[in-house]
């Protein structure tokens, strides 16, 4: 009996022990539950200047929390290390001061508290008993959300008269807007490619909400869309290029958004400023934290996966001030020997070495994958190219030029190195280094239906497909026009004379010449008559002697000649871009030459012609390999017809549309010429009668113009 009685005492005992061991658990579990910091209460309180104070409160006292601020999105963000989040509601709607909302976030061991700002805003950050204030200073904004209703947002009503669009004087393209008054507030800035202006509390006319196409006033904007969204006024405008840039200002109730077009060398020089971090901006300051925590940092505030290696180790200080997030990791990651390599949105960060390392292995098992993996065969419509030139591309041919020399007729009793050497060149399409073929692929194609049929691996299939879409599109066109404006005028003049002496002889009216011949004849004792041409012509007769039988008559004879005229010829070719065309009309001229196989007939071309390879650039503007030609039969000569060449060979750039002067010849020819007998020609009062006076003036010129014409369609 004393045993059974010990042995349940004895039990008794240990149930005693463990539920005093549980109690003291419990209450040391209660203990410090009570001593853990939370976050309990965020308090909100307006200041006079219309600043704004925020209250944490805590439970076991203050926290100096880790600040950092974004500019874009604007975002103030709280790091309580060592705090619990003991709020119901993880966001907050403020919409206060300048700030919109309030969210807490708890995690890895701390609580994160993001405040959002209507923009950028100067702030303080106090601690005090267990509180922490963070006091905002007024920017002169309001906030304002879609959800919040108009009568609260503390903005007087506005409202848009009207819009307008005007060209300036340079090619700038101006939005004009007229308020109804002048205090209106406007937002204004750049997201997707295009720029949106907010009116805030703003009401427009239905007869302004439209969409405006004002591509044909040639400026950088191509279209302007207006609309009412809730108690605002959206102005959402698209570029008509990339090339460009953009402010506003306003003058009393006109406030004008200006697009101008940048140059040449703007555009240059904005590539090379081009900075090349596009990601948010924040401000980073630490002392000797460790790359995890940073890397910890950035992968919450970008949202972005990010997994370091077991081999990234150390501790880094920075203060960085307003750099994008992109920037700053890459700072790190140089400061610290490390790289990293992204995918989707998970990037991978670990020392260059090993990177490198896992790069040559990817490496050689995508040249073992390359050497084993089986081939497949796939069919590849073609639209627009040749088959047979994407295959070149696929293959990676060239085309090469060989020119040769042979010699011919050379001449006997002359060194055999004198005669005439004919060069000759040869096209060849050789095999050359690039080829997105592995070297187990084929190609081969079908002209009659455009069909490339490639046998690869799947991977290199899968790059021929997007080298196919890239090749296979249409090419743009343009069109060629060039005039070819020959411009004649000229003008002779002639005055002459003629004198003779006659007698009268036998029956009455009949004469007999004494000195000379008879008056019509053409020779006298002066015989300078006005001979333009074919002779024909003016003249008068005039009796200046008579005595009895004996007449001495002179003729005076007058001859003007004008010749004016303008040839216009217009030839005109489409062509697609990186291609050679040509046009032609004219006559061959044939001529005999003899050798020693006889008499054979020749021809020699005469002809208007327009020979051009165009180079269409991304600016729209055409580049030009040019041969003009009009050639004209000219005098007959006893070897043959003359040719009058008009010729110009160029290279020329021109904007599409543009019209250009390629080049001209002027030709002035001034004569003045006197014939006249000897001493009695010079006779004060009487050489008129002794010479021939002529005058001539000639003027030719050739203007040749060229207008290359970018077609939006494939009709003219």
């Amino acid at each position: 009996m004393l045993g059974n009685d010990s042995t349940v005492n004895g039990g008794g005992v240990k149930v005693g022990w463990r539920m005093l061991a549980w109690t003291l658990w419990l209450f040391l579990a209660f203990a410090a539950q009570a001593q853990e910091n939370q976050l309990k209460d965020i308090q909100f309180s307006t200041l006079p200047g219309d600043k704004l104070q925020m209250r944490f409160v805590f439970t076991a006292g203050a926290v100096e929390p880790k600040v950092f601020h974004t500019d874009n999105p604007a975002r103030i963000v709280l790091d309580f290390p060592g705090v619990r989040n003991g709020l119901a509601r993880k966001a907050l709607t403020v919409n206060t001061g300048v700030v919109t909302q309030v969210n807490v976030i708890e995690g890895g061991g701390r609580t994160r508290v993001v405040v959002n700002l209507v923009a950028p805003a100067p702030y303080r950050v106090e601690s005090r008993d267990k509180e922490v204030h963070l006091l905002l200073e007024s920017v002169g904004a309001v906030a304002t959300t879609v959800t919040r209703p108009a009568a609260q947002a503390g903005l007087p009503a506005q409202r848009i008269e009207k819009v307008d669009f005007r060209r300036g004087p340079l090619g700038e393209g101006r939005i004009l807007v007229f308020l109804a008054q002048p205090n209106t507030l406007v937002d204004l800035r750049e997201e997707g490619g295009k720029v949106i202006a907010t009116f805030l509390r703003t009401q427009l006319p239905p007869k302004w909400a439209k969409e405006l196409d004002v591509m044909d006033f040639a400026t950088p904007v191509k279209q302007i869309k207006i609309f009412q969204d809730g108690p605002n006024v959206l102005m959402v405008i698209t570029p008509a290029t990339p090339d460009y840039e953009y402010l506003s200002y306003q003058s009393d109730r006109l406030l004008t958004i200006e697009f101008r077009p940048l140059t040449r060398a703007q555009k240059e020089e904005k590539k090379k400023k081009k900075f090349p971090y596009t990601g948010e901006r924040l401000s980073l300051n630490f002392q000797d934290i460790p790359v995890r925590s940073v890397l910890q940092i950035l992968a919450d505030f970008t949202g972005l996966n990010i997994i370091a290696a077991d081999t990234v180790k150390g501790n880094v200080t920075l203060r960085l001030n307003n750099v994008p997030w992109d920037q700053a990791l890459d700072l790190v990651l140089k400061a610290k020997g490390l790289g990293k390599r992204r995918e989707g949105n998970v990037i991978w960060v670990a020392p260059l070495d090993e990177i490198i390392k896992l790069e040559k292995k990817e490496l050689e098992h995508v040249q073992f994958r390359q050497q084993k993996e089986p081939l497949k065969t796939e069919i590849i419509q073609l639209n627009y190219a040749k088959a047979a030139d994407v295959m070149k591309v696929l293959k990676g041919m060239q085309k090469t030029t060989t020119t040769s020399k042979t010699q011919s007729g050379s001449t006997q009793g002359v060194s055999q190195y004198a005669g005439t050497f004919e060069e000759t060149e040869t096209n060849e399409e050789t095999i050359a280094g690039g080829s997105i073929l592995s070297p187990r692929g084929e190609v081969n194609i079908d002209a009659r239906t455009n069909i490339l049929l490639v046998k690869d691996t799947p991977t290199n299939l899968e790059a021929v497909r997007k080298l196919v879409r890239t090749l296979d599109r249409p090419v743009r066109q343009v069109l060629i026009e060039s005039r070819v404006v020959i411009a004649e005028d000229g003008f002779n003049r002639e005055l002459g004379v003629k004198l003779n002496a006659a007698k009268q002889s036998g029956s009455p009216g009949h004469r007999q010449s004494i000195i000379g011949g008879v008056l019509g004849n053409n020779n006298g004792i002066v015989d300078l008559p006005a001979s333009i041409g074919t002779g024909a012509g003016g003249g008068m007769g005039i009796a200046i002697f008579k005595l009895n039988k004996f007449l001495m008559q002179l003729e005076l004879s007058a001859l003007q000649a004008e010749n004016r005229g303008d040839v216009l010829s217009m030839p005109r070719v489409v062509t697609q871009d990186q291609t050679k065309a040509s046009i032609e009309q004219g006559v061959e001229i044939p001529f005999q030459t003899v050798s020693q196989n006889g008499t054979q007939t020749q021809f020699k071309q005469a002809v208007l012609k327009l020979e051009v390879t165009p180079h269409i650039t991304p600016d729209d503007n055409v580049i030009m390999d040019l041969l003009v030609k009009k050639d004209a039969p000219g005098e007959i000569t006893p070897g043959g017809v003359e040719i009058n060449k008009r010729e110009i060979r160029t290279t020329v750039q021109v904007a599409n549309g543009e019209t250009v002067v390629l080049g001209g010849v002027y030709e002035k020819d001034q004569r003045k010429t006197v014939d006249k007998v000897p001493f009695f020609g010079d006779l004060p009062g009487f050489g008129f009668m002794f010479r021939k006076d002529g005058k001539s003036n000639k003027k030719n010129e050739l203007l040749i113009f060229i207008t290359p014409k970018v077609l939006k369609s494939t009709r003219l």
